[in-house]
Order: structure tokens, then sequence, then C-alpha cells
């Protein structure tokens, strides 16, 4: 399961790179386009509603540098329509290709760009965090191991972590009882995820707890000699 998780980790990461890459890409055509594009004033001649998608696209109607009509559909398609026939708006158009055109506006130029940087932003921070949070909880377990102030508890039961799930999966915790050192009561220690049910094994034992000494809440319930070295 931890190689799973790691899994997920590089393919979030991943995936979001290459969006945000696509989108970057964007950027930089539209700025290729708008140095060599010109501008023209354009009216919406017509509204057309695309039926499988339940949305609308604007038709554009200009003149270009050469008095020739031109017609081009906004690359946007939104439900309400964003435009409304009559309207107008300015056009930036390719002059050796006028039918290569869009709306000079900050949804026209930059609407699919900033989706698919920000989507692809987003997409690797989940991955990275992911990685981070794995790397946290390695090197705190490695601290306890080697600092934490180590208290005998006593094993009470395994539950299922349903608020965790990974590709439909819960973990399992395991649950102990033991002596706070800091305040010399009863409390309740909880593992992290494990992915087995080890029930069977514990049945009876007794567990080490190691504690950070500056705080109790801070600590682990050591199940390397029955899980390894948990997810």
């Amino acid at each position: 399961m931890k190689a799973t998780i790691k899994l997920i980790a590089w393919a979030f990461t991943v995936f979001g790179l290459v969006f945000a890459g696509v989108g970057a890409f964007f950027f930089y055509q539209d700025s290729q386009f708008a140095q060599r594009a010109q501008t023209a004033q354009g009216v919406v001649s017509e509204v057309v509603r695309k039926t499988r998608e339940s949305s609308y696209t604007a038709i554009v109607r200009f003149t270009d540098s050469q008095g020739r009509q031109q017609e081009m559909a906004d690359r946007i398609n939104s439900s309400p329509p964003r435009f409304s026939q009559g309207d107008t708006v300015e056009v930036l158009y390719d002059p050796q290709s006028p039918s290569n055109a869009l709306v000079n506006d900050l949804m026209g130029r930059y609407f699919l760009p900033g989706m698919f940087t920000i989507l692809g932003v987003l997409i690797a921070l989940v991955g990275i965090g992911i990685h981070l949070f794995s790397v946290y909880k390695k090197r705190r377990e490695t601290w306890l191991l080697r600092f934490g102030q180590p208290v005998e508890a006593e094993f009470l039961h395994v539950f299922l972590d349903e608020k965790v799930s990974v590709n439909g999966a819960n973990p399992f915790r395991v649950v102990a009882q033991g002596t706070d050192p800091q305040t010399g009561r009863i409390r309740r220690y909880e593992s992290g995820a494990i992915w087995v049910d080890p029930t069977e094994q514990l049945q009876g034992r007794k567990l080490r707890v190691l504690i950070d000494p500056k705080t109790s809440d801070r600590h682990m319930i050591d199940l390397t000699d029955v899980v390894g070295d948990p997810a």
C-alpha cells in the first residue's frame, strides 16, 4: 500500500506539471499571436446553442484591414451565453489568415491557458503535499524511535479508519492504553495508519509506545515487529 500511495503522489505531481506545462504553452501561443495580430471591431451576429453541451457560443462578424467581411466563432462556450446578439466586441485576428481570430477580452484570451495552469498547479501541489507529508511522517517516526520516551501500554482494539481511503481501501489503526508520563494519568494512544489487521497478533500483548518528552500528543505505537515499516 505504501507503494500505491507513492505511485498516486507521483501521478498527481506528473499530471499536474503536464497540465501546467500545457497552460504555459497556451500563454506562449497567445503572446506570439498577439504580436502579429491586428485588432478590429466586431459585432455578435448570432448566439448559437450547442445542443449536446447545453451551452452557447457567439458568432462574430468583423471587417479586416483589406475591407473584407470575416466571421469567427468565440472560443468560449458558456451557459448562460456571455454575449447577446448585437453586442460589439474587439477582435484579434491573424492578418495572414483572418479566420484565425478570437475575442480580445480576458475570457477569450486567457480562460483556457489559465484553466490548464491553475488546475495543473493544484494537482501538482496535491502530489507534492503527499510526498512532503510522507517525508515528515517518516522523519517523525525515526526521531521517536531514537529519542522517544518508551511507555508500556495495554492493547485495546483495532478499528477501521473510514475517514481515510486509498483506492477504495481504508486503513486500520491500533488503540492502546497506558500512563501518560507527563501527567501520570491513564490515556489512550492511537497508531498511524496500517494496511493489515493485526488484532490476532496483538491480543493480550503489551505494546511499546514512544512519546515525545515535550508533548505526549506526539507519539507512535511501535508495531515494527508486527507489521514492519507502517505506511
